[in-house]
């Protein structure tokens, strides 16, 4: 009853090899895809300060808040806390030193 839709007949001992081959090489290539996603993953983290950004976090008034600057917005805004005393001000001058922004 070859040939037959659906086949009456179980998997012969070669059918059953191709077919399990074929599934390794999928799940490998799925492996070997997840791997070199999270290897080279080099999408920025916004919850630094690196690269010339500045990423405060601070009390708002509906709890923490984020507060994120790049570049020349950056540049402005440690310059504008330089000469402040208070606490998100500190926190703004210590992420701009580890942006490298300010000395």
């Amino acid at each position: 009853m070859r040939g037959k839709s659906p086949p009456t007949e179980p998997l012969g001992a070669r059918e059953r090899r191709t077919l399990l081959i074929g599934l390794a090489v999928v799940v490998t290539l799925f492996a070997a895809g997840v791997v070199a996603w999270a290897l080279l993953d080099h999408r920025p983290d916004y919850g630094r300060s690196e690269n010339g950004c500045v990423t405060v976090q601070s009390a708002g008034t509906m709890g923490g808040q984020q507060q994120r600057a790049c570049g020349e917005q950056a540049l402005r805004w440690c310059r504008t806390v330089s000469g402040r005393t208070d606490a998100v001000s500190a926190k703004v001058r210590q992420e701009c030193r580890r942006a490298g922004i300010l000395p």
